[in-house]
């Protein structure tokens, strides 16, 4: 508080900070400002290199405000809390957040450790904007004809995947390695996009990538509701596969085209 635009400066305020109208609810207040600067709000002048300190007239005006209140404060036991927890909002149509479901904390290790279980990635770390403008268009397509729960994200059912929380390249990759071991001809391709087949994975079981600590150093399964790994629909038979990925392809209600948008949007960043 301190308005100067009315002069001379009475600091009436102080009355009502210190006294009964605003008491109850404010614990004093910081007046603006103290030494006085090309604004003209101080009560004191300073020179550079000097220590004298002149008062102005604000000083006194400002000292005898101070002295006409007398605060009494709030006792402990007077205090009778009232207040309630605030609650988040409930999903909507405004509001596409289920607010009881907190996203996977990031892990650098958890997602290294997926790409080291991949059989087909790309054969550089980085890619072009041009580069990146495909793969999205690729992983829009496969992730429109079968299921990316592990690397998609649905904030209004408060689903993450396993490796949601991975960069855009890295899920990418991984869509693209599942796109492989669906392929009987085991083609691994993205489009115009160089990769390559590692013969041997240096992680065998993407499962175990669960386990890895998370950049906050805590170990376990990723938080959400995450989805189940890739390689629990290989151990059903093929009948069930296909219905769990139809499912789940459905549940996600998105089209080939609008996940194609959405990837390239996010590989934009590349």
């Amino acid at each position: 508080y301190g308005c100067n635009l009315v002069r001379p400066r009475t600091f009436s305020e102080v009355k009502s900070l210190y006294g009964t109208d605003m008491g109850n609810t404010f614990s004093g207040g910081i007046m603006y400002e103290y030494t006085e600067e090309d604004n003209e709000y101080g009560i004191v002048k300073v020179s550079f290199g000097d220590s004298k300190v002149e008062k102005n007239g604000d000083y006194d005006n400002f000292k005898k405000a101070l002295a006409a209140v007398k605060p009494q404060g709030v006792k402990m036991d007077s205090y009778k809390a009232s207040g309630k927890d605030s609650v988040c909002p409930a999903a909507s149509n405004v509001w596409h957040v289920k607010s009881d479901v907190l996203p996977p904390t990031p892990s650098q290790a958890r997602c290294q450790c997926m790409i080291d279980s991949l059989g087909c990635t790309f054969k550089s770390d980085k890619l072009s904007t041009a580069e990146g403008k495909l793969v999205g268009e690729v992983v829009g397509n496969i992730c429109g004809a079968t299921s990316c729960d592990e690397i998609s994200v649905d904030t209004a059912k408060g689903m993450y995947g396993d490796f949601s929380a991975c960069s855009s390249l890295q899920r990418s990759a991984w869509a693209v390695n599942k796109n492989y071991e669906n392929q009987r001809s085991a083609v691994c391709e993205a489009g115009d996009v160089e990769t390559k087949i590692i013969g041997s994975p240096k992680q065998g079981d993407v499962k175990k990538c669960l386990s890895e600590k998370d950049d906050n150093g805590v170990v376990g399964k990723p938080s959400g509701s995450g989805s189940s790994s890739s390689k629990d629909e290989d151990n059903s038979d093929d009948s069930d596969s296909d219905e769990d990925s139809n499912e789940s392809s459905g549940a996600s209600a998105v089209t080939a085209q609008l996940a194609a948008a959405v990837a390239a949007v996010m590989l934009l960043a590349f």
